[in-house]
């Protein structure tokens, strides 16, 4: 018998490392630039360096792991796994603490030069790194809206090689550049939000009106390829319970990527590889309340 997911979580959460990250949202004012991108707005990327543990040489969004002093100076700190509008004033004390990561590790990565209220941070999501990879962290992705274009920016010497700004379709077409799957993920959550102010208003009234819910993908290693498959889906406690019982490598299910996703009800799975190159997130039901685009991916998808 399958367990329930929030008892498999909580057996998933050990050895995790608290972090958190901002997808700075900058308006263009170039309109040429907006009829090229299809956007009018870009997201601010940094480019690891090649020798770093975690996702060498991938563009992700600025981010760290939340500082232990930080963490100890809150009585009850915990894990951050649900941030719920109407009950976020319970926790907020402890929230903060992951949005002022958010915004000190954007300062000390790009030098950001504007000074943001914590306040104005909004949720996007929350990635804890699948079992099958050794380090592991909880992550929350916030939204930093900037309505300027006057930012002079510098990488951190060391752990960035660079910083870039892409339009949400530029990214995931450029098939040069290196993506983490979760990062895949969430930027296919712009897909249908071509306008600034219209991503906005959605960020804020999706804030107000859904949960923001952790979601720690299992990897299924298939005859084809892998798979990613997220909480909303059907397969999704089983898949759990099965890389539970072997956290060192991926599970491993005899079928192809079609057969595989076939018979279950409910899907919600990125296509991370194949043998075909038809990479796309699989989604037939709102994910935290993110319309998710199913167009395939031209970007090169890291598994680790």
């Amino acid at each position: 018998m399958v367990r329930s997911i929030a008892n498999l979580l909580k057996h998933a959460s050990s050895g995790v490392r608290e972090s958190a990250s901002c997808i700075v949202v900058q308006k263009i004012a170039n309109e040429n630039l907006c009829l090229h991108n299809k956007f009018d707005y870009r997201l601010l990327f940094v480019k690891r360096n090649q020798q770093l543990k975690s996702w060498p040489g991938a563009l992700t969004f600025p981010g760290g792991v939340i500082d232990r002093n930080e963490s100890e100076s809150v009585k009850n700190f915990s894990q951050v796994t649900c941030i719920d509008k109407v009950t976020a004033s319970a926790s907020s004390e402890i929230e903060d603490v992951y949005r002022r990561t958010a915004l000190r590790e954007l300062t000390e990565e790009t030098e950001f030069p504007l000074t943001i209220d914590l306040k104005t941070l909004i949720p996007w999501s929350i990635w804890q790194t699948p079992l099958s990879i050794p380090r592991r962290f909880n992550t929350i992705f916030y939204l930093v809206f900037v309505n300027s274009s006057q930012l002079i920016l510098n990488p951190r010497e060391g752990e960035i090689e660079s910083l870039h700004w892409h339009s949400p379709a530029e990214v995931l077409q450029d098939r040069s550049v290196n993506l983490a799957p979760v990062t895949v993920a969430d930027v296919s959550k712009f897909h249908s939000f071509p306008c600034y102010d219209q991503l906005a208003d959605f960020a804020k009234k999706r804030y107000n009106d859904y949960q923001t819910v952790q979601c720690m993908p299992v990897i299924v290693k298939l005859k084809d390829g892998l798979i990613g498959v997220n909480p909303n889906d059907s397969f999704y406690a089983e898949a759990l319970d099965l890389q539970l019982k072997d956290t060192t490598q991926l599970l491993s299910i005899d079928s192809t990527i079609e057969e595989f996703c076939e018979g279950h009800e409910v899907l919600c799975r990125e296509i991370i590889s194949s043998k075909d190159g038809k990479r796309k997130i699989i989604s037939t039901s709102l994910w935290d309340g993110h319309f998710v685009s199913d167009e395939l991916f031209q970007c090169k998808i890291m598994s680790q």
